[in-house]
């Protein structure tokens, strides 16, 4: 796959064919708060397919990703997750709880032709949360103890590729590096948005990433790349909390300066394409006006009917966040009922996010969404800015290890 803007096309993974290869997914998938269970497995079975792809070429598989942040209640070990991509490969993955250690070490070094071993959570390792340039996190620990164990590296995961952090762009630098089939996917599908001019494009965001959305809603629209923005989740709390005054909305959206002035900005200059709820769902369940709501857990009624007009009058309607507290079934009508609406009325659509997919699964719309992407807020800055940084890492190594 090839952008406008790139000397040539992106390596596939069918270049990657020999000797031991590592593969970094992204399989952080929603988790249970209180059992620990994994709520929704979309990602994990979409990356399967590529592990499959390497098992049948006969290649030593070993897999890392992560899961959660540090603090989180999803920040978990990754033994359940390699208990599920053994059930869609249809084959033992051995799993050990390392990640760089002697232990991961030795187990790497023995992984025979078609066995696939997964690495615990790659954020164990304190220095996976760093960002900065390739030659930098080349040189991290992660990197350096675990780059010389491999022949090719292969950048699978679109849904962390707008983070410039040791996994996604320091392997890159320092192995021969390409696509995965979700990663090709991804860019196809997605690029396809981005050539649609002259269509109507309406998003649908939501969620609780809000300073990223806020950021990337500012772009998409300077660009005008979408006209219409209807919002809801943590990410409508702010703008119905800043535009009514409402502080109770507030409460548990925290957010910096910057994304407050980033809001206030774009409800002055683009206040034709923000499209925010009319009415709220408490937590006793009460509707109420957005202004008087101590507490916003879904969109109310008159709210999805005035989101469905706007989608019914878009050509590609695109989901990123749910509207509401979808775990809970009483506040996932929002959710239900606009994304019933797209696949209904819009011409191309696409969804992301862990919580997202999950909802289109559970209402049994998935396999009507047009594109399903594994990304979160990395699909919508993709549409901002293609150039994500996992993107120029796959660049970077084509030049240094493939021309």
């Amino acid at each position: 796959m090839s952008l406008p803007g790139l000397l040539s096309p992106l390596p596939t993974i069918n270049m990657c064919g020999k000797g031991r290869v590592l593969v970094r997914v992204d399989m952080n998938v929603p988790i249970d708060k209180n059992s620990g269970e994994i709520l929704d497995e979309y990602r994990i079975e979409a990356h399967s397919r590529t592990i499959r792809y390497l098992v049948d070429s006969g290649l030593p598989v070993v897999v890392v990703t992560h899961q959660g942040r540090p603090g989180d209640a999803e920040f978990v070990s990754l033994e359940k997750h390699s208990q599920a991509l053994s059930k869609y490969l249809g084959m033992d993955v051995h799993f050990i709880d390392d990640v760089m250690g002697p232990r991961a070490r030795e187990e790497i070094s023995k992984l025979g032709p078609g066995e696939v071993l997964m690495l615990d959570n790659l954020r164990f390792v304190s220095e996976e949360i760093i960002e900065g340039e390739p030659q930098k996190l080349a040189g991290t620990y992660l990197v350096t103890r675990l780059a010389p164990l491999f022949n090719h590296f292969i950048l699978d995961a679109f849904a962390t590729a707008h983070r410039s952090q040791p996994s996604i762009v320091g392997f890159p630098y320092v192995l021969p590096s390409c696509m995965g089939l979700v990663m090709e996917s991804e860019v196809n599908a997605l690029s396809k948005v981005l050539d649609a001019r002259g269509v109507s494009t309406v998003l649908i965001a939501g969620g609780a990433k809000v300073p990223e959305t806020v950021k990337t809603v500012k772009v998409l629209l300077s660009k005008r790349i979408i006209g219409k923005v209807l919002l809801g989740g943590l990410v409508g709390q702010l703008f119905l909390a800043l535009g009514h005054g409402n502080n109770k909305l507030m409460g548990n959206v925290k957010v910096g300066q910057e994304t407050i002035n980033d809001v206030l900005e774009i409800m002055k200059t683009f206040s034709d394409s923000i499209v925010l709820p009319v009415d709220a769902v408490q937590s006793d369940d009460k509707v109420v006006e957005p202004g008087n709501a101590q507490s916003m857990l879904d969109v109310g009624p008159a709210t999805i009917e005035l989101f469905n007009k706007h989608i019914m009058s878009a050509d590609v309607a695109i989901m990123t966040g749910p509207l509401g507290l979808v775990e809970v079934e009483k506040y996932s009508r929002g959710t239900r009922e606009v994304l019933r609406s797209m696949v209904d009325n819009a011409q191309f659509t696409v969804i992301g996010g862990g919580h997202t997919i999950m909802s289109a699964r559970k209402f049994g719309l998935i396999n009507r969404i047009s594109h399903v992407s594994t990304g979160g807020r990395a699909f919508i800055q993709f549409l901002a800015d293609p150039y994500l940084p996992g993107i120029k890492a796959l660049e970077l190594s084509r030049s240094r290890f493939w021309v």
